[in-house]
């Protein structure tokens, strides 16, 4: 968090890339029609599901170094904003279970789509407190307390992720791919479900900015200097090598 001169920035850029793990698949001996292949297909059960783990506290990173990463969302337009503190940003894991199935072509290649899948998306907050600011000091008490807001508003947001990465997926994954063999026709599902899933996640991450801002008000940015007083402050901020 920041006071009248110093503030945090929030959400890193959230990036799900998922694991695969693939269930047993068939190729079928029926044969397909090659110009059939790559249209819709009945939708296949599709389930999302979402597991919020407790927020990480990372102190590591300076006051320079948090202010000046581009992935974090930092909010530089505010009024008196120079340096970022505290910053809580979005985490998340992905894995897949999924099955699919495949006929052959007529041509001699294979038409293949997935039957089954399944996506446990493990997000996560974490806490950015900069290494400046002495643990246990009162600027250290009043950043923690501000940036807990941040993560139990995630708490609130994280389960919506699951709601608007299922839908992209099913429709990126509701028609059938041509392919060599059946690893190929893996590497190219797995894309789509890759795309969709990104796709989804980088909505969250905006909306997830969008509700983490509403709290960051400029009274709330000088809290610190009223409570703590300026001297504090402004010490953390010439431990950087800023002032």
């Amino acid at each position: 968090m920041m006071g009248r001169s110093e503030r945090a920035g929030r959400l890193a850029a959230l990036c799900v890339l998922l694991l695969l793990t693939l269930l047993p698949w068939a190729l079928l001996t029926a044969p397909a029609r090659a110009q059939d292949c790559g249209a819709a297909i009945a939708p296949p059960v599709v389930s999302v599901r979402t597991q919020a783990r407790p927020p990480v506290q990372d102190l590591s990173r300076g006051i320079a170094n948090l202010t000046g990463d581009p992935r974090l969302a930092v909010p530089h337009g505010l009024q008196d904003f120079r340096f970022a503190v505290g910053v809580t940003a979005a985490d998340a894991t992905g894995t897949s279970k999924w099955q699919m199935q495949g006929l052959r072509l007529g041509d001699g290649r294979q038409c293949w789509s997935i039957t089954q899948l399944q996506i446990l998306i493990t997000v996560f907050t974490k806490v950015y407190i900069a290494k400046e600011v002495p643990r246990g000091s009162c600027l250290w008490n009043e950043v923690a307390k501000h940036e807990a807001k941040h993560v139990r508003l995630d708490q609130k947001l994280f389960p919506h992720m699951s709601g608007m990465i299922r839908p992209k997926v099913l429709r990126a994954i509701s028609h059938s791919v041509p392919a060599r063999s059946g690893e190929e026709a893996k590497a190219l599902l797995n894309q789509l479900v890759n795309q969709a899933v990104g796709e989804a996640v980088r909505d969250f991450q905006v909306t997830r900015n969008a509700e983490q801002l509403k709290i960051d008000t400029r009274a709330e940015y000088s809290h610190p200097n009223r409570v703590c007083g300026e001297a504090e402050v402004a010490a953390a901020i010439r431990r950087a090598g800023l002032r």
